[in-house]
């Protein structure tokens, strides 16, 4: 079934978009003559649609990883970088100055490794470390204007149409999206039964 792909100690993500993450491999893929889903579960009338729920969650997840790879392509950085000034951005719209290790902490990962993200994303001219504003024994980081604008212009569209697609659903329809999504939250962390 090829390499498992497994998370790095620090969290993060596999950087090769190809290989299929662990939950992946176990859900198999469909095959072409098949009318399965994929999941291993047998259909019938009463599951049919809850197949086809998770069926769809599964395919947004694909498109979501090439939407990812895509603008990690377009802005030439890796998932962890990205993540960061995403990150960054986020909190300097918010009027914030975060120091390294509210970074470390969102993106977890060790202090040692987000030292070694930040001295590259400043030496790549992102971001500058900066005197914390509310305490001068800290250091905040920046993130530049060229950096924000990027950021702001590459995600834009895509949070709009994002929203886009939330709103047009009733109150109804985001409150029973809301439940779905809750509970598979619930059940990959194991917490279900809890």
């Amino acid at each position: 079934m090829g390499r498992e792909t497994l998370p790095s100690p620090q969290g993060s993500p596999p950087s090769d978009e190809s290989a299929p993450s662990v939950v992946e491999l176990l859900v198999l893929p469909p095959s072409e003559d098949s009318p399965g889903s994929g999941y291993w579960y047998t259909r019938n009338p009463d599951s049919l649609a809850s197949v086809d729920l998770l069926s769809l969650l599964r395919k947004y997840r694909a498109a979501e990883r090439a939407m990812r790879a895509r603008i990690r392509k377009s802005m030439d950085m890796g998932e962890t970088d990205l993540a960061a000034l995403t990150f960054l951005v986020r909190q300097r719209s918010a009027g914030k100055t975060c120091r390294q290790r509210d970074l470390a902490h969102a993106l977890n990962m060790t202090a040692a490794s987000t030292s070694v993200l930040v001295d590259r994303l400043s030496r790549e001219g992102y971001l500058r470390r900066i005197p914390h504003p509310e305490d001068r024994r800290s250091v905040g980081l920046e993130v530049l204007e060229e950096t924000d604008r990027a950021v702001k212009a590459t995600l834009g569209g895509l949070h709009t149409r994002m929203i886009h697609a939330a709103e047009s659903l009733t109150d109804a329809e985001r409150a029973g999206a809301a439940k779905f999504l809750s509970g598979l939250i619930h059940s990959v962390r194991g917490d279900a039964d809890q």
